[in-house]
């Protein structure tokens, strides 16, 4: 009897041993999605459940050379001297860039997770614009992680975007200087193609693969679409006009527009007709009419032929009720993916935007809708937080 005892317990250690990793990622991954969906830990993230049984990281302030320029930056880490898997982070469009308070909590639970990670600011998406120099900056920003060999795992690294940062986020993966060295890529809440986006920010209506809607326009993607763009127009005289018309429409004072609508050239009319248009079948149509310069930007900013030449492994999140980027875009991005066998896509109607949705359920939504979306969304961030094993 006793050498039975002796033997299962043997047995429960072995195999306690052998699944050790997975139980310690399991509950790591349960812990990190209470302090994300908890908003009492936005200010406070070392209050949260991972603080239970993790280290808290220390944060180093940075200025990462690009070029003749200097980028500011936060590293996060646990100082224990061991060499550790690592993220670059990059904000989403967004004025408090590396600083908001979500994106700290964020950058914190990852580090707490296992993860060396930087957060590199991003002048142009904190200014409201995608540049093609924030491409350039997560570049320059990677390569400095990559170097830092005391504390990184080189075969271990990997970009995370969310939203309109998921571009630059792919275009950077997709460099040829460090295209190989992502080993993986988290997008959440991405677009495929800017012309998607500018549909359904303007008529509300998105489709693709047989799935089709609506949802009313959010001003504030308008807003986005307008701030990246109208610095493309070659006209001086059309921009500040287009300026002065959006600012009136914003501020509710544009009662009468025609006079300075009238003094637009036709390039800029259509520009304001594209904003203001509400036919989802007149947008490829206002586009091919718009500023040349305005064209080609959003030709730059189509992921459709970066995707199959990133070899990393995808995972890829939308809210099923994004009002600013169609789910139906994160899709697309799954569908042109270099291996399908390589991508972790999942929808969920856990999120609006890239925030968890702040709503209530009823008892049988509940266990159809939430439940299920949280499965998912569990199943995301394991894979993600196991992408350093």
């Amino acid at each position: 009897m006793k050498k039975k005892i002796v033997i299962s317990a043997g047995f429960l250690f072995l195999l306690f041993i052998v699944f050790f990793p997975q139980i310690r990622l399991g509950t790591i991954t349960v812990l990190f999605l209470r302090d994300i969906l908890d908003e009492s830990t936005v200010h406070q993230p070392d209050r949260g459940a991972l603080a239970w049984i993790t280290s808290a990281p220390i944060v180093e302030r940075l200025q990462i050379s690009s070029g003749e320029d200097r980028i500011p930056a936060d590293l996060y880490r646990v100082p224990d001297g061991k060499r550790r898997a690592a993220i670059l982070l990059t904000h989403g469009i967004i004025e408090a860039g590396k600083d908001d308070p979500r994106l700290i909590r964020f950058a914190r639970s990852l580090a707490r997770s296992g993860f060396v990670v930087l957060v590199p600011e991003l002048r142009g998406m904190k200014s409201f614009r995608i540049r093609f120099g924030d491409v350039d900056d997560i570049v320059a920003s990677f390569r400095f992680l990559a170097a830092k060999k005391e504390m990184v795992d080189e075969g271990k690294m990997g970009l995370v975007g969310f939203s309109y940062g998921a571009g630059p986020t792919f275009l950077a993966a997709a460099h040829p200087s460090i295209g190989r060295r992502v080993k993986f890529v988290l997008s959440f809440g991405g677009y495929y193609d800017p012309i998607n986006v500018i549909r359904f920010i303007t008529t509300g209506h998105y489709e693709y693969r047989g799935e089709k809607g609506f949802l009313k326009p959010e001003p504030y993607g308008k807003f986005v679409f307008f701030m990246n763009n109208v610095d493309y127009v070659q006209n001086e005289r059309d921009r500040e006009l287009l300026r002065e018309i959006f600012k009136q429409e914003e501020t509710k004072k544009g009662d009468d527009l025609l006079p300075l609508i009238g003094r637009l050239t036709p390039s800029g009319r259509y520009l304001y007709e594209l904003l203001t248009n509400d036919d989802p079948h007149r947008v490829n149509e206002l586009v091919k009419k718009i500023d040349p310069q305005v064209q080609d930007y959003l030709k730059r900013l189509a992921l459709e032929p970066l995707l199959p030449k990133i070899e990393a492994y995808l995972l890829i999140g939308h809210g099923s009720t994004d009002p600013l980027i169609p789910y139906t875009e994160s899709l697309r991005l799954a569908d042109a993916a270099r291996d399908q066998g390589r991508v972790h896509l999942v929808i969920l109607r856990l999120f609006s935007h890239v925030d968890p949705a702040r709503q209530s359920f009823p008892l049988k939504e509940f266990l159809t809708v939430y439940l299920p979306s949280m499965g998912k969304f569990y199943y995301l961030i394991y894979d993600l937080l196991g992408q350093q094993r």
